[in-house]
């Protein structure tokens, strides 16, 4: 942060290694058009970062959790018994996947650990990093399963383990991939060389074994899920070819995608597939079967790293096509994609359930396709996402969040996974996201700087700081400080739910009403300048256009029902409006002691209705207001709070109950 500005050595190529992605020994061939700061140099301020600090100490920076958490997890490799659970009792085929626990919370803790230059911390990613090592076979296999050549299912196996269980899945590929993910990520956090010795063994491991069983990633792992858990190795395996320079790598990673570049036409075929206007899940029969979101995002944001490193421009234009249909389609109502971890059109339906993996994913997504172009659509679809979907699914003591956040009701949480006590694949996620909107808030376009989130930061550069306050979300002001060597320019981010956003350099310059677009331009002189920028945050009342629910949605609904009450009784089966304050959803809710009468009734949509908002304090959510409905003589008024306080917590009898809809 400011100790970059005040002197101290941040050349860009350290810049570089510091952002996840980043090349070490081999350049891009295409650099990104953007670039955050280094993890170690920017902070998030305000009520988020509350509740990220809150996750921060429970989840990794307490000693019983690194014990009792990271222990669970590594357990997993000590025990090497996924492939014997939940299989065909007479042989080992299948599994589940304790294996990705750990791999998920190295790759948060490592960012983490750079993020807030802790030693201390610092020092339990290397020590904990070491004691997997310790469990690394001779010839570099480190993973959960037994039998490492465990990878897929043959033909003549499969109709028996339906019949059995339900499902045919293997995960051990899926398992591997976090962990190489976050041992290269422990290694740019604490250069500890024999960690990445360690990540380099795993990989060639993987890539020479698959090649003796002459078995392509497209058809390892789960049948139904067409490869992609496996193929998903893509990302973090170009990223290692980034840091090592081994050509072996790259050459993996060009033998995967011609199964995604088909004659045949076989599921999923995004290069073949891309242009198409129909929606992705109708694009083979069964989509519960094969088109399950955040799998699918991951394989996508692995041909984005293919574009940086090889400058194919294919697989960028494949990606860009793919991700339009996804809004186009998928776009649910709290702002990610998806339906309960599928895509299943989910941009038709009146309810919202959606997978907090799924929202990572799709930020991340967001995230490097605005790396790589620029488009300020991107960042408005993460802002939008993280200030409602994710930040809803993190609760606000720290210590847990939600498997699934809905659009009323109650959200979901699985306390446990894969009989383990302290795991669950979103709550061991949750870190990245943070570490992502950190980097997101400020970044360099060559020598400009862009602002592109307004919730409180501070980024550093070598010739630059920015920093901004105020109490963004909740208001309608923020103040934005620069401190830079020379004469810069300066480009803030029009936000698309401000219909007039004014800029005005402090103490007594008059405010700017930029035109239409997607940013603001302007210069500011060598020292600190400090303006303050305010937005339209008049209530929007928005009428749903979508569809009633359908049987399957209505089944997962009740199916992920985990409290037992009547789920019925929750789900909407027509659609209704919704209320928006600046980029937030706006919910009613028993923290500011709505009534389960006034949480359940939605008949609003489509009507003539006009509202306004009257701010109160409840320290029970981040926002409150009275909100007043009025149309011609009729007129109510009900309380509503901020989307992401509105139920981020679980309280017995009903009392987190809350709804989006009016």
């Amino acid at each position: 942060m400011a100790r970059l500005f005040l002197g101290m050595c941040a050349t860009g190529a350290v810049l570089m290694l510091a952002l996840e992605g980043s090349a070490a020994a081999v350049p891009f061939a295409r650099p990104d058009a953007h670039r955050g700061a280094a993890l170690r140099d920017v902070r998030l301020g305000g009520v988020p970062a509350g509740k990220m600090h809150n996750f921060f100490r429970a989840r990794m920076l307490d000693k019983t959790a690194q014990r009792d958490v990271f222990g669970e997890a590594r357990s997993a490799f000590r025990d090497r018994d996924d492939d014997e659970k939940a299989v065909l009792p007479d042989r080992k085929m299948g599994g589940i996947w304790r294996g990705e626990f750990w791999g998920k919370l190295m790759l948060g803790t490592a960012r983490v650990a750079d993020y807030l230059q802790d030693p201390a911390l610092t020092k339990f990613v290397k020590e904990e990093c070491h004691r997997m090592i310790a469990l690394q076979d001779p010839d570099g296999y480190l993973g959960s399963y037994a039998d490492k050549e465990n990878v897929w299912i043959p033909e003549s196996a499969k109709p028996a383990m339906r019949a059995a269980y339900g499902w045919n899945t293997v995960w051990n590929l899926w398992n591997r991939k976090y962990a190489i993910w976050a041992m290269l990520m422990a290694y740019r956090t604490t250069g500890d060389r024999a960690i990445l010795a360690s990540t380099e063994r795993q990989m060639d491991q993987w890539i020479e074994m698959m090649h003796r069983l002459g078995l392509p990633l497209f058809v390892t792992g789960q049948p139904e899920k067409v490869g992609l858990p496996s193929m998903s190795i893509l990302k973090p395996l170009l990223m290692l070819y980034a840091e090592t320079g081994k050509k072996t790598y790259l050459d993996y990673a060009k033998e995967m995608l011609p199964d995604w570049d088909r004659a045949d036409g076989a599921c999923p075929n995004f290069f073949r597939n891309a242009d198409r206007a129909d929606a992705l899940h109708t694009w083979y029969p069964n989509p519960s079967r094969w088109a399950k979101s955040y799998e699918m995002m991951s394989c996508l944001d692995g041909l984005l790293e293919y574009t940086r490193l090889t400058g194919d421009a294919r697989a960028l234009e494949t990606v860009r096509k793919i991700y339009d249909n996804l809004l186009r389609t998928e776009l649910n109502v709290l702002g990610d994609v998806g339906y309960v971890d599928q895509f299943y059109g989910a941009a038709t339906q009146p309810n919202a359930s959606t997978e907090v993996c799924d929202t990572i994913h799709w930020i991340r997504l967001n995230y490097d396709l605005y790396l790589i172009t620029g488009e300020a659509k991107y960042v408005n679809a993460i802002e939008y996402t993280y200030h409602n979907a994710f930040l809803a699914g993190v609760f606000r003591d720290g210590t847990w969040g939600a498997r699934e956040v809905r659009s009323h009701g109650r959200h979901i949480a699985r306390f446990g996974q894969s009989g383990m006590r302290f795991q669950h694949c979103c709550v061991n996620n949750m870190p990245r996201t943070f570490m992502d909107i950190a980097q997101l808030g400020a970044v360099r376009e060559g020598e400009a700087v862009r602002v592109n989130l307004y919730a409180p930061f501070t980024a550093g550069f070598a010739d630059a700081e920015v920093t901004l306050t105020g109490d963004f979300p909740i208001a309608d002001k923020v103040t934005a400080k620069f401190a830079v060597k020379r004469p810069t320019t300066v480009k803030f981010r029009l936000p698309p739910w401000s219909k007039r956003t004014t800029f005005a350099v402090l103490p007594a310059g008059k405010p700017v009403v930029p035109p239409a677009g997607d940013w603001y331009e302007t210069q500011v002189p060598a020292g600190v300048t400090v303006i303050k920028v305010a937005f339209d945050m008049a209530p929007r009342l928005e009428h749903s256009g979508r569809a009633a629910c359908d049987d399957l949605t209505d089944y997962r609904f009740r199916r992920w029902n985990a409290d037992g009450r009547d789920a019925r009784r929750l789900y909407r089966t027509t659609p209704a409006a919704r209320l928006f304050r600046g980029p937030l959803l706006l919910a009613k809710s028993k923290n500011v002691n709505d009534t389960a009468d006034d949480i359940l009734l939605a008949d609003l949509n489509g009507g003539d209705w006009s509202v306004t908002l009257r701010p109160f304090t409840d320290f029970r959510v981040m926002g409150a207001w009275e909100a007043t409905f009025t149309r011609g003589d009729e007129k109510f008024a009900v309380s509503v709070c901020d989307f992401p306080s509105a139920g981020d917590e679980l309280l017995p009898d009903g009392a987190d109950y809350f709804s989006i809809f009016f």
